[in-house]
């Protein structure tokens, strides 16, 4: 019996030393923070130019193949440089003090605004700064009525090799703001 329990824990011994343990996930290329610092303080001078209401700061910063998906839904078309900047300067005709707050807002703080690249999913990881996540939040004093807005908001932008933002894909309430102006 003795050597029954002496094979047994051998065995089990053998068993959990020759389980192969997972390896951690090996980094395959290696990040590169100066170009996503730089695609970044591009986007930044975008949003300042808008804050600013300065469309040639704007048309500046803005690739001439721009291609741009609004906020509101339209069947998923894309729109170019002329159609961004016709819409900001609605917003600057209908809104002071534009401004954009980054980060995410989480209850005891507010993290940073700006991410790209990824772990997940497996398939498709990355550690390029390619196409830049950006988080934040839009307020503004609506012109005819003084009423304070906001809304959250969320972009994938892409910088070009030129410095321009090639690429912008924005998401945030655009109904939301109207409701905002119209409430008593």
């Amino acid at each position: 019996m003795k050597n029954l329990v002496i094979c047994l824990g051998a065995v089990a011994l053998l068993a959990f030393t020759s389980c192969k343990q997972e390896a951690p996930m090996e980094q395959t290329e290696t990040p590169d923070y100066a170009s996503f610092n730089e695609k970044v303080a591009v986007i930044k001078s975008f949003y300042q130019a808008h804050h600013d209401e300065n469309i040639d700061a704007i048309s500046g910063l803005l690739a001439d193949t721009l291609k741009w998906s609004p906020p509101q839904y339209t069947g998923n078309q894309w729109m170019g440089k002329e159609d961004l900047i016709g819409a900001l300067k609605d917003y600057h005709a209908a809104f002071d003090n534009i401004s954009f707050a980054e980060g995410i807002v989480m209850p005891d703080s507010t993290v940073n605004g700006y991410w790209s690249g990824s772990v997940f999913p497996e398939g498709t990881a990355s550690s390029s700064p390619n196409n830049i996540r950006v988080y934040g939040t839009w307020t503004a004093i609506h012109t005819e009525t003084g009423k304070s807005t906001g809304v959250k908001f969320y972009s994938i932008v892409m910088v070009n090799a030129d410095g321009k933002i090639a690429q912008a894909s924005d998401y945030f309430d655009v109904n939301g703001l109207a409701v905002q102006i119209a409430a008593e």
